[in-house]
């Protein structure tokens, strides 16, 4: 019986570091506490460490306000440099604001169509298709969010967490 007993407690304890391994990836605290000031620069070092651009500057005017009305064009712009523009499912690009987050803005691609643009004659006029879908491609990306210090509640530390940013649209089948 003390065999078993061994490897019975073997198992518990190999569940629990499993255990912990996944809730720390879901999110992971960083150590410290830090004033306003040091925040910032801290959060820009663990996203330049872990490879995320930290000096992107996001020029809002060229960009819509997420939530902002959208419309379906009836024409695709062929002669567009742009993918959004010229995909049969457009798409157009919003700002994702949330302070306390780092980074605090995120670009994120709008489907403009709930079905597709099927093109329709040389001038490229289309009329939006129900039997397909204009869906978001979607990219995980870290974010920090601050939290207040337990300790200290003038200071902020860091949690790490993963989220899906839609980056572009494409068009797919519909389900039914």
């Amino acid at each position: 019986m003390p065999g078993l007993f061994k490897i019975m407690q073997t198992l518990i304890l190999l569940g629990l570091v499993i255990a912990k391994c996944t809730w720390t990836s879901e999110a992971h605290k960083y150590k410290g506490c830090f004033s306003t000031e040091k925040l910032e620069h801290r959060a820009l070092k663990i996203l330049h460490r872990n490879r995320y651009q930290t000096d992107v500057h996001i020029d809002e005017t060229q960009y819509h306000k997420l939530g902002m009305k959208k419309t379906c064009p009836t024409v695709l712009r062929s002669q567009s440099v742009d993918y959004n523009n010229r995909s049969v499912s457009p798409w157009r690009y919003s700002i994702d604001s949330m302070e306390g987050r780092f980074p605090e803005k995120i670009v994120v691609a709008e489907c403009l169509c709930q079905g597709c643009l099927i093109i329709k004659g040389p001038r490229h006029h289309g009329a939006q298709h129900h039997a397909y879908n204009s869906v978001p491609i979607e990219q995980t990306q870290m974010v920090l969010m601050k939290t207040v210090c337990l300790n200290n509640p003038e200071k902020y530390s860091l949690t790490s967490h993963f989220v899906k940013v839609p980056i572009a649209c494409t068009c797919v089948r519909s389900r039914i």
